[in-house]
């Protein structure tokens, strides 16, 4: 007997009629079978076992799509993140995966690189794909994303950055735990600069600028903030000329800020905290074996997760009821930096 050339070497994906010619038996017959409705459709064992067989051999692959039209439903999440080289971009990716999977969803991962332009682009090509559904962390404004969410009736839950207050949003109030980081320096200082990421734009940065700013104005501390560059002879410029003007307390609005500026104030042979304080927004793994461990708000990445799929869950199930707020709280992490 001629043994069938698998469809991978004939350069042709093998399809539910090659198996059923190969075996004599109707298209419908090795669909029941393959979708596990043999038994249903009262095909003998045997035939099963062939179809099974002969799909093995020919290197079968289902067609998700095809399949996900027939179910009315596609079993994948889109995930929209502004940089997963980000370790808590990273960390969200991670448990949201994990928890789709155990959900029995796959996920879509696109990354925007905060552009809001491929953001928009990469938004439509996922809803063009059936997804069920979408988790977001935006870096439009919600209402340039309005047209494109618009467009679909699937569920949307954002997560970290929050869309309006009409959608699902899991995050940390950025402003109020600006605000309290202020009061944790071991003494008031006589001049604070926030050091700010890029893109500035975004709004959890722009919250935590204002909370900070307002912290500083209700104790009297005279407060301003700089967008850093990324060559890093520029941030040694700009950190000498904030000390030169009597800056004795940076706090470092995300933990990419922070090593940066913890190497800008080497280069400037500060001593950190008997000459400048420093507190990151965000914890690294880092901060604890650095000399001096750096101090630090630990914001609560897995749990922003597992809360998001939870809520996304419930929306794949009813999509009618207005949208939640999930605020979580933060954790300083007293060091010695501050």
């Amino acid at each position: 007997m001629k043994k069938e050339i698998p469809a991978h070497l004939k350069g042709k994906r093998t399809s539910l009629n090659d198996i059923a010619k190969a075996l004599n038996v109707s298209k419908a017959t090795v669909s029941f079978v393959l979708n596990g409705k043999g038994d249903q459709f009262n095909i003998s064992k045997e035939k099963q076992r062939l179809i099974k067989e002969k799909a093995k051999e020919m290197s079968y692959v289902p067609n998700f799509f095809a399949k996900s039209l027939r179910q009315g439903e596609t079993k994948t999440v889109g995930l929209v993140l502004p940089d997963i080289s980000n370790p808590f971009y990273a960390e969200i990716s991670k448990v949201v995966q994990e928890k789709l999977y155990d959900l029995g969803y796959n996920t879509f991962i696109v990354n925007t690189n905060d552009d809001v332009e491929l953001e928009k682009e990469l938004m439509r090509e996922l809803i063009q794909r059936n997804i069920d559904g979408m988790i977001i962390a935006p870096g439009n404004n919600i209402k340039e994303l309005i047209p494109i969410l618009i467009e679909t009736h699937i569920p949307v839950v954002f997560t970290d950055r929050p869309g309006d207050e009409n959608a699902d949003f899991i995050g940390v109030d950025n402003m109020h735990e600006a605000q309290k980081l202020i009061k944790a320096f071991t003494k008031k200082p006589k001049r604070l600069v926030a050091l700010v990421p890029s893109p500035a734009n975004v709004s959890t940065i722009q919250d935590r600028i204002e909370g900070t700013k307002q912290a500083c104005e209700a104790e009297g501390i005279p407060f301003d903030y700089i967008d850093l560059s990324s060559v890093q002879g520029e941030i040694d410029m700009v950190i000498k000329e904030e000390l030169k003007k009597g800056t004795d307390s940076f706090l470092t609005l995300n933990n990419l800020c922070t090593l940066p500026a913890l190497s800008a104030l080497k280069n400037a042979n500060v001593s950190i905290p008997a000459d400048v304080r420093i507190i990151s927004f965000d914890d690294n793994e880092s901060f604890a074996y650095m000399n001096p461990p750096i101090s630090a708000l630990r914001q609560p990445v897995k749990e922003i997760a597992v809360q998001t799929v939870e809520r996304l869950a419930s929306r794949l199930k009813e999509t009618k009821a207005p949208g939640e707020h999930f605020i979580l709280p933060c954790e300083f992490i007293a060091r010695e930096s501050h």
